[in-house]
């Protein structure tokens, strides 16, 4: 899902920069950052960081020149270095969990933005939104699912327009079994972009998830009804359709059983078992050759016991 991400840089207003630089020395670096000229920002800053190494804010303004040209490396020095001068702008916490992020340090990450909370409560809206976002993006790469569920559900209440936030919520549900929820989020997520396919594949590993877990149960109509959407999400996974046989199998639908298992051998041709449900759908409705056939190339495939005792007894009804 890490394509699903977006990565923020720390946009910083020249009325914020400028309070901090009241020396006209330092005006022109503050300048060139807002200008999007990182790299002379950072030529201007260095003769002032080399006369006054702690220099929280010259610290924090290279941090974020550097993390602005993907240099995440240099960006985590120079954000680092002012994290430890007790930096109590939260942009130098958020663009040292950004710079982390980037370099797959996803422990570091959070433990850059929790360390930054106390200073975000004066910040806009926006940044608070991405903040969630970056926290529930770095929470869901390290496995720690409920804990990306709640960041990312707090982004989407400060800005539900983001698809991949709704999608991330989603598999995070999944990964913790709550499908119920996990399918509200992926069909969101779905309806901003539609056809999306990791979104419409994890929607259907749930509906398969659903399916089988309603054949469990003997609900076959509901098993149906599941294994369908599992299908309509994704269409060439072939054990939808060998479940989906199964369900047809219990209610009697062996015609649409039957259709379900030739989808299914199309997708897994060398899947022993379809050509065994094949064969036994087959019987269902006496069509002794195409059975005979199926559980030829099941036994084909792996002999067993009980595939010769198939073929033995569709031969017989062959002589009858």
């Amino acid at each position: 899902m890490r394509r699903l991400f977006f990565f923020f840089q720390i946009s910083v207003l020249a009325s914020v920069l400028l309070c901090q630089f009241m020396m006209a020395d330092y005006k022109q670096a503050v300048a060139y950052y807002n200008q999007g000229r990182y790299e002379k920002a950072i030529q201007e800053l260095k003769p002032d960081m080399d006369r006054n190494p702690e220099w929280e804010f010259g610290h924090r303004l290279l941090g974020l020149s550097y993390l602005s040209l993907n240099n995440n490396a240099l960006a985590e020095v120079e954000l680092s270095r002012a994290v430890e001068l007790k930096s109590t702008a939260y942009s130098a916490y958020y663009g040292l969990a950004q710079a982390y992020y980037n370099q797959k340090k996803f422990e570091d990450c959070i433990s850059a933005l929790n360390k930054g909370e106390q200073f975000i409560a004066n910040e806009t809206e926006q940044v608070k939104e991405k903040s969630y976002r970056l926290r529930g993006s770095a929470y869901y790469q390290v496995g720690k699912y409920a804990e990306a569920a709640i960041n990312l559900t707090n982004a989407i209440r400060l800005n539900p327009s983001n698809w991949a936030d709704f999608s991330m919520l989603g598999i995070a549900y999944f990964k913790l079994d709550r499908l119920d929820e996990a399918i509200q989020s992926l069909e969101k997520s779905l309806s901003m972009k539609p056809g999306e396919q990791t979104t419409s594949e994890v929607l259907s590993k749930i509906f398969l998830k659903k399916g089988v877990s309603a054949l469990s149960d003997k609900h076959y109509k509901a098993a149906v009804q599941a294994l369908l959407k599992a299908k309509d999400h994704d269409p060439k996974n072939g054990y939808v359709y060998f479940n989906l046989a199964e369900a047809y199998l219990f209610e009697k639908k062996y015609p649409d059983a039957e259709a379900a298992l030739i989808q299914a051998v199309d997708l897994m041709p060398e899947n022993r078992e379809i050509y065994e449900r094949l064969g036994l759908i087959y019987e269902k409705q006496k069509k002794w050759e195409r059975a005979l056939d199926a559980y030829q190339k099941a036994e084909g495939i792996s002999p067993s016991k009980a595939t010769k005792e198939s073929i033995t007894r569709v031969k017989e009804n062959m002589k009858q």
